[in-house]
């Protein structure tokens, strides 16, 4: 049986990380478990309680327990709350982006403002930008959710510098152009649908969530939030109204990194 972790504490955002847990579970046909990091604490016994799910409370660094607890082979995925505006960026001040720096296994993040509770979750938006990573994360996202139904909705952001060349036949290239692009990148997922735009993928990418309906977006990732690097995951962590799905995947890019000096990509 597979279990979701839904790493809670005494605040606001608790109920949500916890709801959010259930419809990750439902997707995986998995179970749900709390666990709270500290002191054995009343309001959050009666949290989890009130969820109906069963709570682990185990004392040491957050970080470090929550690493520990989720090399679990049953663990699937890990849900928290995202890192609050004021902690957005700063990995040293937000147990959020130390935690996902490093753990191997998906990561879910909660808005803590604003954000709609998401206890079931029917259609993912799923960034894509033709890299190995990204097509890899898709194909975890497919393979966790194949008991589900759910909707994939790809986005594909073209730079400008590097819009393909098209004729007259702008409307029948464009349809044979985005379907060679799902075949070739999307093979786990033949029904998903294609939202291109023209521009900056973090610009663009939060314009499709808001606007396509989607309960989450999942984001392939290298683990990078270095200057210059991961600007679509620290715009969804900073305005997403929806969770975020966090896929590791350095190993998957690994393989087919460029010459040395070049930047690998993934967002």
């Amino acid at each position: 049986m597979t279990k979701v972790l839904a790493a809670i504490t005494n605040n606001s955002v608790a109920p949500a990380v916890l709801a959010t847990a259930r419809g990750v579970a439902h997707l995986c046909s998995g179970t749900v478990e709390a666990l709270h990091v500290g002191e054995a604490d009343a309001a959050v016994a009666e949290t989890a309680r009130q969820a109906g799910v069963p709570l682990r409370t185990l004392a040491g660094e957050p970080v470090d327990v929550l690493a520990r607890a989720s090399v679990a082979d049953e663990v699937v995925a890990i849900v928290l709350g995202a890192p609050d505006a004021a902690r957005a960026m700063d990995p040293a001040d937000s147990t959020a982006l130390q935690l996902i720096a490093v753990l191997e296994k998906p990561v879910v993040l909660v808005p803590r403002e604003g954000g709609a509770v998401q206890e079931v979750i029917s259609r993912i938006l799923v960034p894509l930008d033709g890299t190995a990573g990204s097509a890899a994360a898709l194909d975890k996202l497919v393979r966790l959710a194949a008991d589900a139904t759910v909707e994939i909705v790809v986005a594909h952001i073209h730079e400008a510098r590097a819009l393909p060349a098209f004729s007259d036949h702008l409307a029948h290239e464009v349809r044979a152009w985005s379907e060679e692009f799902l075949a070739r990148n999307c093979p786990s997922a033949p029904n998903a649908t294609l939202e291109l735009r023209v521009g900056e993928p973090h610009e663009h990418v939060l314009d499709i969530l808001r606007h396509s309906g989607c309960d989450l977006v999942a984001l392939g990732w290298l683990q990078n939030l270095a200057a210059g690097h991961g600007a679509v995951v620290r715009r969804m962590l900073a305005d997403s109204p929806v969770p975020v799905l966090l896929i590791p995947t350095r190993r998957d890019a690994a393989a087919s990194l460029p010459a040395a000096g070049a930047d690998p990509g993934g967002v």
